[in-house]
């Protein structure tokens, strides 16, 4: 399902920072030069680099099968350029087309 998580890994040599987001559907490894993951030599620094990396995805703009939601909606607003929320009295009201009756 949609989860994310971000733990860390004990390693002989310190910690594996372990991510797992949505999209993979398994935790991996933060990786380095070579496609090696990188070892971090205290729990503190190990921490950090988790946070920094599970927030740097959460705050980019999502993706869905490949583009972003964004990209979809200005698509769909093409294709209707005269629906506009309709603004009265500091309310917005939301215009819809209905299909029309066969």
């Amino acid at each position: 399902m949609n989860c994310f998580a971000a733990y860390l890994k004990e390693v002989p040599m310190g910690y594996y920072v372990m991510l797992r987001f949505a999209r993979d559907g398994r935790p991996k490894p933060v990786m380095g030069e070579g496609d090696k993951p990188i070892v971090y030599r205290s729990k503190l620094e190990a921490t950090e680099r988790a946070l920094q990396d599970l927030l740097a995805y959460m705050n980019t703009e999502y993706l869905r099968c490949g583009e972003t939601a964004s990209a979809a909606r200005t698509e769909a607003e093409k294709l209707f350029p005269t629906l506009q929320p309709i603004r009265k009295n500091g309310k917005v009201i939301q215009v819809e087309r209905k299909k029309a009756a066969a």
